[in-house]
């Protein structure tokens, strides 16, 4: 009996050291694996420090390449390098020219990577720009889609949906105070974001490896009418091929076109038709009084519609003065406008909207930039009673991918974000 009460002793002695000794290899690896999971997060935290105070300076300067070179922080070394590098471009469209910031840490031994790309903000990627709002209200009912910005005063009335980040330039007004907007994408203030003065970036591709038209190349100085056809032409009528000789012509826009920048200066343009290709269209003014007007004399649809698939059509209307549905037998119904449109001076508004008829509705694709909302139609009792109703959409293909040598912001804005 003694003999068995002294190996039942033993035994239990010699379980109690194992498992003694078996805790304090787990205390002792759980203690190990906090110290490098406090590692590997420092190291990661250096390199996505360091990635932000890059980008801090891209932002605040949009020409800065930031470089800094074996730099201790917290406790670690970190190097940051900016250089640029090609772009992804649509099909026919110039290959654009981006910066690229890649952060490295090293803290205990652990590395990590932080690579950022950035590109040229372009006006493209709003969904809504304005200079000046006047008047204007956004209400209940009222829906954005995609990212809006303006540099005025931003007044609301009800609960309007914005589901793409807001920014404004000087405030926020609840008219009434008990308004209850939707920043389902943020909300920021005090962001500027001006227009350009002019449109001499898009004037001097097309003078590089675009196409240029000015006065002489019109017809009697007469608008110049353009037609979007389906298999990639144009066809152009009022176009002075030589001082002396007037025609209507049918052009292929890669070839008439080779950069995708069109201009035509000093005078006033209408257009229609079923788009396929890459294209700007710049209509300025040359200083001259009434030019630089684009007229939509019918609806301009791409021929690969984005809502149905993938689709490499893309568009850019552009004028110095004013985008302006005209008021015909073809705009009598609902007018279809796919493109990302850019008014300097005025905005997108139609011919005799006040009239007393009630003409069918917008279905716009794409964006609007314009220095100041104008007038589609009127509205008696919430109800429409002459001109167009709206139904504007956001192409989201503009975000990230603009019609060739669209007007940009100045800035640059973050195209990717990886973590190695």
């Amino acid at each position: 009996m003694g003999r068995t009460s002294l190996l039942m002793v033993m035994g239990y002695s010699v379980a109690l050291i194992l498992m003694g000794f078996s805790l304090s290899q787990v205390s002792t690896r759980a203690y190990e694996n906090s110290l490098v999971y406090h590692d590997r997060a420092v190291s990661h935290s250096l390199a996505a420090s360091l990635a932000n105070m890059g980008c801090n300076v891209i932002y605040r300067t949009p020409n800065a390449f930031p470089k800094w070179t074996n730099v201790s922080l917290g406790g670690g070394i970190v190097n940051l390098n900016t250089k640029t590098v090609p772009g992804i471009a649509a099909p026919g469209s110039p290959t654009p020219v981006n910066v690229q910031l890649m952060a490295t840490s090293d803290y205990g031994g652990y590395k990590d990577t932080v690579i950022i790309e950035w590109g040229v903000s372009s006006f493209g990627r709003f969904a809504y720009y304005s200079g000046t709002e006047g008047a204007i209200n956004w209400a209940t009912a009222d829906t954005v889609f995609g990212p809006f910005h303006t540099q005025d005063k931003m007044t609301v009335n009800g609960s309007p949906v914005f589901w793409g980040k807001v920014t404004n330039k000087l405030g926020l007004i609840k008219n009434p105070t008990s308004s209850t907007p939707k920043f389902f994408g943020g909300y920021q203030t005090g962001i500027d974001i001006p227009m350009p003065s002019d449109f001499n970036p898009l004037k001097n591709a097309a003078l590089a490896n675009g196409k240029y038209l000015s006065a002489r190349n019109l017809k009697n100085g007469k608008d110049l009418t353009l037609t979007f056809n389906s298999d990639s032409t144009m066809t152009i009528k009022g176009l002075r091929l030589t001082d002396t000789t007037a025609t209507d012509t049918i052009v292929s826009l890669r070839t008439f076109v080779p950069n995708g920048a069109l201009v035509i200066d000093t005078a006033n343009v209408r257009i229609k038709g079923k788009f396929a290709g890459t294209l700007t269209l710049s209509v300025q003014s040359g200083g001259s009084s009434g030019k630089g007007k684009m007229y939509l004399d019918s609806s301009v649809a791409y021929v690969s519609n984005p809502l149905n698939g993938a689709s490499g059509d893309v568009l850019g209307l552009c004028a110095t003065d004013s985008i302006v549905i005209t008021n015909n037998s073809n705009n009598s119904g609902n007018v279809t406008i796919q493109a990302a449109l850019f008014s300097l001076n005025k905005g997108l508004g139609v011919e005799q909207y006040n009239n007393g008829v009630i003409r069918g509705r917008i279905n716009l694709l794409g964006g609007i930039s314009q220095k100041q909302r104008a007038a589609v139609g009127t509205l008696s009792g919430g109800v429409i009673n002459s001109g167009f109703s709206k139904s504007y959409r956001y192409d989201n293909r503009l975000m990230t991918q603009s019609p060739p040598f669209y007007p940009t912001t100045g800035s640059y804005m973050i195209l990717s974000w990886y973590e190695r």
